[in-house]
């Protein structure tokens, strides 16, 4: 029961945070870049600050893959966002179900664990829910939300990879010590960001008009005004202090304590909790109301359909023994 009560609380709260990012994006016109650096940096505070004591050794190890946990946990917080620029956290949240695919992938590739056979059949249905969902979007927006989509999700699979392999070297590494290194790495890689592109902003500043043509490329990233952005700032280090840092805790303590398939059959739901959250939110703003039709239930439905396929039938074969591990958000 604690098991299934950790993987609904982390669901929960990884829709919640969906829908906030989104709101802040379309309330207070975020520069997205910024925006993650802050709630990076903020998500690495709350984490150093309930962290407990990690012994020399396994801190070594653990500070070393924590960074590729972190920089893995920009890339995906930044893609993900940025898909809310051009979709709602719903329809992200149901297009974000091709990770299955791609740790099937990243699974064979790294560790050589090849699906089961029953495996393919909500392979193959989830492949077709999205790319039905991907072509009834405006054009214009459909190769743009596929690369952010795909490059948040295998980011997100990567990270998940990092956890488990870790999980597996220290075994006895608890909750809080995880909290803990994911933390240093987080607030100072947070940090780093936020130097760099205040540093960047004050030379665009100075140069102004004067920005040699071979910097040009600077003009991409964030000037002054979004830097020093007082609603960047505080809704980005808000929902990094208790809602970003909360879902990190709750993603460690749902490891230790949930299979991975009572996870997943959860996890396939959280569409479903992101719509109620956004709807609820658009009495509030109504931008945040997400549009969608009959068209959209469907293909929608055929994609949690082969999220849960892929649990209900039943595994064969010489890899019985491993578990489904798609502990992923």
């Amino acid at each position: 029961m604690k098991g299934v009560l950790l993987a609904l609380s982390t669901v929960i709260v990884w829709a919640i945070l969906n829908v906030v990012n989104r709101f802040c994006v379309l309330q207070y016109d975020v520069n997205i870049m910024v925006f993650t650096s802050f709630m990076i940096f903020a998500t690495g505070v709350t984490l150093m600050i309930i962290r407990k004591q990690v012994m020399p050794q396994n801190w070594k190890s653990g500070v070393k893959y924590s960074w590729l946990y972190t920089i893995m946990q920009i890339i995906r917080s930044f893609t993900m966002i940025s898909t809310f620029l051009y979709i709602t956290s719903t329809e992200t949240s149901l297009l974000f179900n091709i990770e299955i695919i791609i740790t099937y992938i990243l699974a064979y590739a790294i560790f050589r664990r090849i699906p089961y056979k029953g495996d393919f059949l909500g392979i193959l249905i989830i492949l077709l829910g999205f790319i039905l969902f991907i072509f009834s979007l405006p054009v214009h927006m459909r190769v743009i939300v596929s690369i952010l989509v795909l490059l948040s999700a295998t980011a997100s699979c990567i990270r998940s990879i990092v956890v488990e392999e870790t999980t597996i070297w220290n075994p006895d590494t608890s909750v809080r010590q995880k909290c803990g290194i994911s933390g240093y790495t987080m607030f100072y890689g947070g940090l780093s960001l936020i130097v760099f592109f205040f540093a960047i902003a004050l030379l665009k500043f100075f140069l102004g008009d004067r920005l040699p043509p071979f910097l040009s490329f600077l003009t991409l990233l964030p000037d002054l005004p979004e830097m020093i952005h007082p609603e960047t700032i505080i809704s980005a280090c808000l929902a990094g202090l208790f809602i970003n840092a909360s879902t990190t805790y709750l993603y460690y303590a749902t490891l230790k304590f949930s299979t991975s398939e009572t996870f997943m059959a959860v996890r396939a739901f959280q569409p479903v909790l992101t719509y109620l959250l956004e709807v609820i939110a658009a009495l509030y703003y109504a931008a945040m109301r997400p549009q969608l039709d009959t068209q959209d239930y469907i293909y929608g439905g055929i994609i949690i359909l082969g999220s849960l396929l892929i649990l209900i039938i039943p595994s064969k074969g010489s890899y019985t023994h491993q578990s489904k591990d798609f502990i992923t958000d």
